[in-house]
């Protein structure tokens, strides 16, 4: 698995498409990007950006799943099953869009939906297998071996970390999540270690392996070097 991210770590330029899930509520985002470079070294070109609405049916049952502390596993899988359906929707539309095959695209950065303690899709392994693509996702932030662990990546926490970047390429608001999802996934690419895990969640790619990478951020907080965690789904 490392060897495979190795081979992408080494290539002049990546294909990235970078798929937000909060940016606008009811609406997913998908940016195809061009990246070479990481940190500040980073170079990026937007090939393209699209907006997916989501159906008003999936988006009440989103709402009512905020609300409610019980669901039972078959309604939780066809939850599921939905977004996961929805998040292909537009990484297919995205690539028709702008013009890219799939075969092309060397990395996808997921950000998973949070709804109150669920994450959505439980594993993005399955993504994976559906799109025949590698994908970084589960992003955490944090130190490394501190009492309070990595914490999950955050809108606010996740524009923070990549705001400068992006400030450089003067990218406008409605793309700009996306983008940062496409460049946590380029950062986590460039990590100082990894280590092999089980993937968890339940769904058809139950049990594959993931991986799951530590990089440093170069910021330094009263507990120790912060570290950006991401981690990596292939496909079968």
């Amino acid at each position: 698995m490392d060897k495979h991210l190795n081979a992408l770590k080494e290539k002049k330029k990546r294909i990235i498409v970078g798929i937000e899930t909060g940016n606008t509520p009811g609406r997913l985002g998908a940016a195809v990007v061009e990246v070479s470079g990481y940190g500040n070294e980073t170079i990026l070109d937007l090939h393209g950006f699209r907006s997916y609405p989501l159906p008003g049916e999936l988006l009440a049952t989103l709402e009512a799943l905020e609300r409610e502390s019980e669901l039972d596993s078959e309604e939780t899988a066809g939850i599921n099953f939905l977004v996961l359906h929805h998040l292909f929707q537009l990484f297919e539309g995205t690539l028709e869009q702008v013009g890219t095959p799939s075969g092309w695209i060397d990395l996808i950065g997921l950000q998973c939906m949070e709804i109150g303690s669920r994450s959505f899709p439980n594993d993005p392994s399955v993504f994976s297998e559906m799109t025949n693509c590698t994908v970084a996702s589960r992003f955490l932030i944090g130190v490394e071996n501190a009492k309070g662990g990595l914490l999950p990546v955050k809108e606010p926490i996740l524009q923070g970390m990549v705001d400068d970047m992006m400030d450089r390429f003067g990218l406008d608001s409605e793309v700009r999540e996306a983008v940062a999802v496409a460049l946590l996934a380029n950062e986590s690419l460039h990590h100082e270690s990894s280590e092999a895990c089980e993937v968890g969640g339940t769904g058809e790619g139950k049990g594959r392996p993931s991986l799951r990478a530590l990089k440093s951020t170069g910021t330094s907080t009263a507990g120790g070097e912060a570290v950006l965690c991401g981690e990596f789904f292939f496909p079968p």
